[in-house]
């Protein structure tokens, strides 16, 4: 019964699966089903429709006046050897065009229908049909669950009272839960205008704004007996932007009562393709460019098509898909424009496109900036960036928070996490390496906030950083003996003062012949030696499963026979794990950790630890800190962007039941100068003999 065993044509393009549901019955599911499947078939479109109420009897065959007779039950003694051509003659044609796979009659024949074959039958219609509409039952059975991943739209419908408001309110948590919140629209149904309620206070009960609203049908028009469908000119016109935006004919489409129909087709709040019938005076105007882009979003649609664009499919590379979008973009212009823009103009507005369309709009332009280090999105109208170490805030801006969570979402989708309301933060890459935060309402109170470390294409030496001014050679060498030397280091220092950069530059120091694992939350690290192993936390899935942690990762580290283990940062818990194996043979390992000092940084180890539920006294904790550790790296910010090395501090012991520190290197500030630089010099105060006799034994 596997999809696999399916034989089709590779080539065909996969119809839609358009799903309806509700948490209660008797809120018009089924009429707005059948009827969106009516107006389809009348547009020329092959449409199926599958009842999956699991009830007695079939509602979409009653609407549509038919008898359910050959129905979902007959399917199974086929059903190992179906295909789509056989399943065609257990569909009941309708005088629409539409057919109907009906509901069997009798409970006990519901039963013997499993998801597999669910599955299976919508899978084998989608070869031969443009659309599957499938009416769902009120709960989600396993069977409705069967269907949900392989839908294109999940319409949930309510009406406009105060139990089916709420009831859709905790229906659309659910659905983001599992996954299926893009997937998400809302329709109102059996709006009248004379609710209690007015529009906003009705989707404050919801949890979300609608997406549709379609009007009262007076009830003498729903009689039975084939008048299902088609039975009102405004129930018709109620549905039609549905259609209109299954169809990409019209990229805004709003019902009679003015509500706004927010479009897919082309991502929400687009602008339609309107005001390209101008004067050639107006050729350089907003409202031309306006229409320009979303004629262009409607040719790639049709020309390209949603499922290539999408980059969960993985169909086709990028340089591919960026080759058949400039053309349809050229097209466009070709037509509209001809010679009337320049060269220049064309190029700008074709890169606009393509960025919007198959990369991360705004930021597109942004993340090409070799001097721009990170991207900081607050909301949809503010976007900064870190140019040289200074914040500086751009002329970019998204038309609204939905943008922006759409630009999250295509971050995220490929690698397989969400963001929703039970699941507001989260962090993951772009291919390039880059490091991303995101997090959105409730928790972000302005509008959901992007942030992007970018990934530099070059791996800094420790030249480079002396040439920038963050250490001076004296330093660079006697960090190097430590690493050759096999001492544990931490690197210390604030959000944005370049530890991970340095520990990049250290772990260069380390030996070729040395077996390496090193363990980040995010990837960021770039060892240059042959034999590293990279290990990566992986956050918990949609079901709150799966998780691994950098505390996971340190322990199965210990059982792939490292020399030296590099963890990107300690945060907590993995903290006390990282001291044991500093301490059980594995010297010359490194990590990172905010602190404002090296003395801060001691205190900041001892509470990471506890939090590992470590029953065990301070001093002990402190012998364990003062026994693994034994140089202290301390990197600082400051006002003019630039990092330095504050201070460099040797780990002596313990001393009157506290852990000594011994500054060996500091920062000593003098002034800024003129153009606002921090000036100042690098001073060695301390040269134990004892370390330093330690390093020479070391390194011999």
């Amino acid at each position: 019964m596997a999809i696999a065993s399916v034989n089709a044509p590779a080539q065909r393009r996969l119809g839609r699966v358009l799903c309806f549901y509700s948490g209660r019955g008797g809120v018009g599911k089924t009429l707005l089903c059948a009827n969106l499947a009516s107006l389809l078939a009348k547009r020329g479109h092959r449409v199926a429709l599958v009842d999956l109420t699991l009830r007695l009897g079939s509602d979409l065959a009653a609407w549509l006046g038919l008898e359910p007779d050959p129905n979902f039950s007959d399917l199974l003694p086929v059903m190992d050897t179906i295909d789509p051509r056989t399943l065609e003659s257990y569909l009941l044609p309708h005088e629409n065009g539409l057919r109907l796979l009906a509901a069997p009659r009798s409970p006990d024949r519901w039963q013997r229908i499993k998801e597999g074959h669910v599955e299976k039958a919508v899978h084998l219609l989608r070869y031969s049909y443009n659309f599957v509409l499938i009416d769902l039952a009120t709960s989600f059975d396993s069977r409705v669950l069967a269907v949900l991943p392989i839908s294109y739209r999940i319409y949930t419908i309510a009406t406009p009272d105060g139990a089916g408001l709420r009831n859709l309110g905790e229906l659309v948590k659910l659905l983001r839960l599992l996954g299926y919140g893009s997937r998400t629209r809302l329709i109102l149904n059996r709006f009248t205008g004379r609710e209690l309620l007015n529009i906003s206070e009705m989707e404050k009960v919801a949890g979300q704004p609608f997406d549709y609203m379609v009007p009262e049908i007076p009830q003498r028009q729903l009689e039975l007996g084939g008048a299902g469908i088609d039975v009102s000119p405004r129930l018709v016109k109620g549905i039609m932007p549905i259609v209109e935006e299954l169809l990409g004919t019209d990229p805004r489409a709003s019902i009679s009562l003015g509500r706004r129909i927010f479009p897919i087709i082309v991502g929400p709040n687009k602008i339609e393709a309107k005001g390209l019938d101008t004067t050639e005076e107006d050729i350089f105007g907003r409202e031309f460019r306006q229409g320009l882009q979303a004629l262009v979003h409607q040719r790639v649609i049709e020309q390209v098509g949603p499922q290539q664009l999408s980059r969960e499919n993985g169909r086709g590379t990028r340089a591919h898909l960026e080759a058949q979008v400039i053309k349809v973009i050229d097209d466009v212009l070709a037509e509209k424009v001809g010679s009337k823009w320049s060269e220049q103009d064309q190029q700008t507005f074709r890169q606009e496109m393509v960025d919007e369309i198959l990369g991360l709009g705004h930021l597109e332009v942004l993340l090409r900036d070799p001097e721009i280090t990170e991207i900081m999105v607050n909301g949809c109208d503010q976007i900064y960036v870190e140019r040289r170490g200074q914040l500086i805030l751009t002329d970019k801006r998204f038309t609204n928070d939905s943008a922006v969570i759409k630009i999250i979402e295509r971050i995220i989708a490929p690698l397989g996490r969400r963001i929703d309301e039970s699941s507001p933060m989260v962090d993951a890459r772009l291919p390039d390496g880059s490091r991303v935060n995101a997090i959105i309402p409730p928790l972000s109170l302005n509008g959901p906030m992007l942030t992007i470390r970018k990934f530099l294409d070059e791996v800094l030496s420790i030249d480079d950083l002396i040439g920038f001014g963050s250490l001076d050679e004296e330093m660079a060498e006697f960090l190097r003996q430590c690493v050759r030397a096999r001492m544990n280091l931490v690197v210390s220092g604030g959000t944005g003062s370049g530890k991970t950069t340095l520990l990049n530059v250290l772990s260069s120091f380390i030996p070729a012949d040395e077996r390496i694992i090193t363990i980040e939350d995010a990837a960021e690290l770039r060892l240059r030696q042959p034999h590293v192993g990279r290990l990566e936390a992986r956050p918990a899935n949609i079901e709150g499963k799966g998780a691994v942690s950098i505390r996971d990762l340190l322990r199965n580290a210990l059982r792939m026979r490292p020399d030296r283990i590099i963890i990107g940062e300690v945060r907590g818990p993995e903290t006390i794990d990282m001291l044991q194996a500093m301490n059980t043979g594995h010297n010359g390992s490194m990590t990172t950790a905010h602190a404002n000092s090296p003395k801060d940084l001691m205190s900041r180890l001892e509470t990471m630890v506890m939090m590992g539920n470590m029953d065990l006294p301070l001093r002990a904790i402190r012998e364990q800190i003062a026994a693994a550790l034994d140089i202290v790296v301390h990197q600082g910010r400051f006002r003019d962007g630039s990092r330095k090395i504050t201070e460099i501090a040797w780990i002596k012991g313990m001393e009157d039941d506290h852990i000594k520190l011994v500054p060996l290197f500091v920062f000593q500030p003098e002034s800024n100068d003129l153009g606002g630089r921090a000036k100042g010099k690098f001073v060695q105060i301390n040269k134990p003999a004892e370390l330093y006799d330690e390093l020479r034994q070391r390194v011999v």
